[in-house]
């Protein structure tokens, strides 16, 4: 039976406290990056790289893509409540009938002593997170495109897990430290969330579920995720086989990966949300409208990550430099090369995530990915032993660009999006990069490598950046330029208005107290 329509969420609202929520996921390790690689050193940090790339796959066999699913089907029954407890429950149950099983074989293997000291105690400590996933339910709030809630959970539980690093992890042998507050504050942020569920759902009898119809879509979404983590995470585990110096590869691997993750963050930031808006869209048969969704969401990629590969370029070693500390040579170059993941793995987003599964054609991300995962496993067998981490770095940008051009290459064939036009979204965002090069690469050259200096590069190249696109008109910046300028404007005139409103109430409140006083020395002198 439908329900009463559930209510739409702003895209604008759902952006802001998406980004929020992302963006807390990765400024733990970006605020905590510098004190760790100067506490745990190349080789601890390099321990722990290794352990988690572990851990990831069991994290993802539990998983098995019930949470892309889940959002996609949740979205799709937002006005029926009774099918969005269904599947709900059914997901939850076969979540955690997965993660026993992942856990039965991680365990089995760790104490086999298949992984060797120091890392079976890593890995150990860092099944926390397996035992979490079932317990991860962000799903049915990005399903129902309901972002806040996901945003304050993420502030709450970031900021504890960020205090106990700091106030735990003391010295270079306190690696097992660090890895017990970050799983513990994994399961702890995913328990958060239930309170604000049970509201949302009601309980459904075991008699009413379906488990059977959830898995090969389920599936079909796993695999892409698959070949998403062999060259995001299986990279690591082969540095750790194949590195004649393992622990300080991984080490500068490590870091520089998480310092391009934080700023492709900027980028890929709207897919969650445009996701739940495109299933949605295309389940009630709005295709031109899911089609207007991906060229805004792909100038919104052009826009932030064609600055930020110049940026990266020019800056990888200020940085690298003040920001990681000494002992991390190789993190510049590994920067630069990973820069490319900008625009790909923008592009790719764009394409696979809010086109091509929302829109159920899970089989073209899969195609693109389990591709550029055979490409990604072969590269870094040969370029790993000969390069270490920056092999790894260049199999991985090789294979981003493999996903981004055979999806591409997939929505033109199917004519869901128009090869020109996405090209001609691209070349102010080029002209206005380009301009910005030559102001921030002799600054960077006459000026020493400083958290001062770095900022001063990086605020004048945003400056001449913002300038050009101004200069160029390009409609996409000066659209959503000017909601933001009239967003703050309406908020200061609210603002204003309230505290002139409280001035007149006081001012009221004053001549009331005065005409009683007087009334009452009135009264006073008569009697």
């Amino acid at each position: 039976m439908r329900e009463t329509k559930t209510k739409r969420h702003s895209l604008k609202l759902n952006f802001i406290f998406n980004f929020i929520s992302q963006i807390l996921t990765l400024i733990v390790p970006l605020i905590t990056m510098p004190y760790l690689s100067r506490i745990l050193h190349e080789a601890g940090n390099g321990q722990f790289s290794y352990a988690n790339s572990i851990i990831t796959y069991f994290i993802l066999f539990s998983n098995l893509g019930f949470d892309i699913y889940g959002q996609r089907q949740i979205a799709r029954a937002q006005d029926d409540r009774e099918e969005k407890s269904r599947i709900f429950w059914e997901l939850f149950l076969l979540k955690s009938a997965f993660t026993a099983v992942s856990l039965a074989i991680l365990y089995g293997v760790a104490f086999g002593g298949a992984f060797g000291d120091p890392y079976t105690k890593l890995i150990l400590l860092l099944s926390i997170q397996v035992i979490a996933v079932p317990f991860d339910i962000q799903f049915l709030f990005r399903g129902e495109e309901d972002f806040a809630s996901i945003a304050i959970r993420m502030i709450i539980m970031r900021t504890v897990g960020l205090a106990c690093i700091f106030i735990f992890v003391k010295n270079e042998t306190h690696t097992w430290v660090y890895a017990l507050c970050f799983s513990v504050s994994v399961i702890a942020s995913n328990l958060m969330m239930w309170p604000a569920a049970i509201g949302r759902i009601r309980f459904v009898s075991l008699k009413k579920m379906s488990f059977a119809r959830h898995l090969l879509p389920s599936l079909l979404i796993f695999l892409p995720t698959l070949a998403v983590t062999v060259y995001s995470v299986f990279d690591k585990t082969m540095i750790g086989w194949f590195a004649q110096n393992p622990d300080y590869e991984n080490g500068c691997y490590e870091q520089a990966y998480k310092i391009n993750s934080v700023a492709l963050l900027l980028v890929t930031i709207i897919s969650s949300v445009m996701m739940s808006r495109n299933a949605h869209d295309y389940e009630t048969g709005d295709i031109e409208r899911v089609r207007g969704h991906i060229y805004s969401a792909s100038s919104y990629v052009w826009m932030m990550g064609t600055p930020l590969i110049v940026g990266f370029c020019v800056l990888s070693g200020n940085l690298s430099s003040w920001f990681l500390g000494s002992g991390y040579a190789e993190v510049p170059l590994l920067l630069c090369i990973m820069s490319v993941r900008f625009i790909v793995s923008g592009l790719g987003e764009v394409l696979g995530n809010q086109l091509f599964i929302a829109i159920k054609k899970e089989k073209y991300p899969t195609i693109a990915t389990l591709a550029a995962a055979v490409v990604n496993i072969v590269m870094n067998y040969f370029l790993i032993r000969k390069m270490g981490a920056t092999g790894a770095a260049i199999a991985t940008a090789v294979c981003e660009c493999t996903v981004a051009l055979l999806l591409l290459a997939l929505a033109v064939k199917g004519k869901y999006v128009s090869l020109k036009r996405l090209l001609l979204l691209s070349w102010k965002y080029i002209v206005a990069a380009g301009v910005m090069f030559v102001p921030i690469y002799f600054m960077q050259q006459n000026m020493p490598n400083a958290i001062w200096s770095f900022l001063v590069i990086t605020l004048t190249g945003v400056a001449v950046y913002a300038l050009c696109l101004l200069l160029l008109r390009d409609r996409f910046f000066l659209r959503h330029a000017k909601q933001t300028l009239g967003a703050a404007g309406r908020l200061f005139k609210r603002r204003a208005a309230a505290e002139a409103g409280a001035a007149e109430e006081q001012q009221t409140e004053d001549a009331q107290g005065r005409e009683s006083a007087d009334a009452e020395q009135t009264e006073d002198k008569n009697v």
